[in-house]
């Protein structure tokens, strides 16, 4: 740069110069004003112009009225802006200018007065203990003494977007808009620290895999929107090196990658929507390539790269969170919803980043505003996707158990019905199908208490078959048991429902008669039997006959079944020894 003073000697005849514009006006308490409109800008795509060469030449500035706004895209070389501004003060008077757009490299500040030229710099690439103003944003100081008339001149280059959004502020004022945006900043790196250890815990806690994604999502995207709004130069890498014009892109584009990989798996597209799988595994791949590619191309390209990719990442998983929409995946609506919001916001920063739509608040913040609604709501569809989850899961866990107890239930009464017949047939005789010897004892005995209660006479009956052991001798044991079995039927035919026939062993049956109104009921009862045993019975050899001895005991409840049962036994061999097939009761029992 030439020698100030023939910079000073320029100056004062440009101020000689007829149609300079009108010097912007300072006041005391001044809120932010705009340079839109009011500086002149100027193109350097070799980035060689002196400031001397400005000052001598002030035609080749255009007016800022004339554009749409102060943001220039992606550009080469560096950008000029010559703003004329001056004190209404009676006493020195101190401002501030910012260029709200912290991703600039560097920005210099070339202050012309009647007391020579300030130069004061700030940037992302500039450590940040030389920056003229400590701010995650290029900030320059204007000292300016009463009713004092300075020219700005600021420069600007940069690797990525040259948006040179610039404005001035009164001292206070700018310290409580930095103020404010510091807390905008923080408030939004708090919800997303929130966010991503909510759910990190959630993660330990169920080891689902859409958690780590989301956790690994946020990181990576934060590592971006920290190179982009200055507070990574600011507080992590203070140093302005390498990684400070490659976290932007490689933190976008890493994000995006790892976004591809929590929208297969909190879409569950392999069991869902295959074809998308495959495909999203695939891109996958390009944009993770992307990534690392943003850490070894020139920044420009790399910037152009994370922009690219970034818009075609959004609008895949937003196709993809519709088509899993309409087939009804859990989640997906928040998921579409989700990714609508980000790609908004991706859409708006990288049109504005290629100068197509106007540099405002809006547009510049359209990222964080986006990313921020994206992410609560992509945490609101995990939650969702986990109470979805968890209801199949409890559904089926009731259907397992709903299962579980039917199958039991079936068990049981299967086992029931097998207690059943294991119980029949343990008081059962397996051929004639009568009470059995254990069946006749349990029997009774409750019909010995029942005649005690009641006073009721009680008769026991032993009936032993006369000509069984011939017939068995001549025709085998299967028709003898072909004739035990007739024998029980006749039985069961004769007695009354109240009666209880059972069979001992061999050919000896035992019938037990309740509620008698005396001895001549149990004869009667006998000789009916009798009459019954003594008809032919039919068998595939022809009939054959048997007859029948019965011994009766009598009793009122006060015996035991066992001395009943001896009773009627040897009544059954006073029978027999009297000549067969008739009654005998025993005179000790009915007495």
């Amino acid at each position: 740069m030439r020698p100030a003073l023939s910079s000073l000697l320029l100056l004062l005849c440009l101020l000689a110069l007829p149609g300079w514009a009108a010097p912007l006006q300072l006041t005391k308490n001044a809120e932010a004003q705009p340079l839109y409109g009011v500086a002149d800008y100027l193109a350097d795509p070799d980035g060689h112009l002196q400031l001397d060469e400005l000052i001598a030449h002030p035609e080749r500035f255009s007016s800022s009225s004339t554009r749409r706004d102060l943001g220039f895209g992606y550009v080469s070389g560096a950008i000029w802006l010559r703003l004329e501004v001056q004190s209404t003060l009676d006493r020195p008077g101190r401002w501030r200018l910012e260029v709200d757009y912290p991703s600039l490299d560097l920005v210099q500040l070339l202050d012309v007065g009647s007391d020579g030229i300030r130069l004061s710099q700030g940037g992302d690439m500039v450590v940040y203990e030389q920056r003229s103003v400590g701010n995650r944003t290029p900030v320059f100081d204007l000292h300016l003494a009463p009713g004092e008339r300075r020219t700005l001149y600021l420069r600007a280059s940069s690797a990525g977007s040259m948006t040179l959004s610039a404005s001035i502020y009164g001292l206070a004022e700018h310290e409580q808009h930095s103020i404010r945006g510091y807390v905008v900043q923080a408030i939004y790196f708090g919800a997303l620290l929130a966010l991503g250890s909510y759910n990190l815990l959630l993660f330990i806690a169920l080891r689902e895999r859409p958690f780590i994604y989301y956790v690994l999502f946020v990181s990576t995207f934060c590592i971006g929107l920290l190179g982009l709004n200055g507070m990574g130069a600011q507080l992590l890498w203070t140093g302005a090196g390498w990684w400070t014009n490659r976290a932007l892109p490689f933190g976008i584009c890493a994000s995006g990658a790892i976004a591809l990989l929590f929208a297969r798996s909190f879409l569950d597209t392999r069991q869902w929507l295959p074809r998308w799988d495959r495909f999203l595994g695939r891109w996958f791949v390009v944009i993770f390539t992307c990534a690392l590619a943003t850490l070894l191309l020139p920044v420009p390209l790399a910037l152009k790269t994370m922009s690219i990719s970034g818009v075609s990442v959004c609008a895949v998983l937003l196709s993809v969170a519709f088509v899993s929409v309409r087939y009804r995946v859990p989640g997906a609506g928040f998921f579409a919803l989700a990714w609508t919001m980000l790609l908004c916001g991706a859409a708006l920063l990288a049109l504005r980043n290629f100068a197509l739509i106007p540099s405002n608040f809006f547009t510049l913040h359209a990222m964080q505003i986006g990313s921020m609604l994206e992410m609560i709501l992509l945490s609101f569809a995990l939650a969702a996707r986990f109470n979805a989850h968890k209801r199949l899961r409890e559904e089926s866990l009731q259907a397992q158990e709903r299962r579980l107890e039917q199958r039991v239930a079936e068990r049981t009464e299967e086992l029931a019905a097998a207690n059943q017949r294991l119980q029949a047939l343990a008081l059962q005789d397996p051929l004639t199908g009568i009470a059995n010897r254990n069946a006749l004892q349990q029997h009774l005995e409750m019909a010995l208490r029942r005649a005690q209660r009641s006073g009721d006479l009680l008769a026991v009956m032993l009936i032993d078959l006369d000509g069984f052991k011939p017939i068995n001798d001549q025709h085998g044991h299967a028709l003898g048991d072909l004739v035990l079995e007739q024998v029980a039927q006749r039985l069961q035919s004769s007695v009354r429902d109240c009666d209880l026939p059972a069979r001992l062993g061999g050919d000896e049956f035992v019938v037990v008669c309740e509620e008698l109104a005396g001895e001549q009921d149990a004869r009667e009862m006998a000789e009916r039997i009798l009459r019954q045993l003594g008809q032919p019975i039919a068998t595939p050899q022809g009939e054959v006959l048997v007859g029948a001895s019965i011994g009766i005991a009598l009793s009122h409840g006060e015996d035991s079944p066992t001395l009943l049962l001896r009773q009627a036994d040897m009544a059954m061999y006073q029978a027999k020894a009297e000549g067969r097939n008739g009654v005998r009761v025993d005179q000790g029992s009915a007495s």
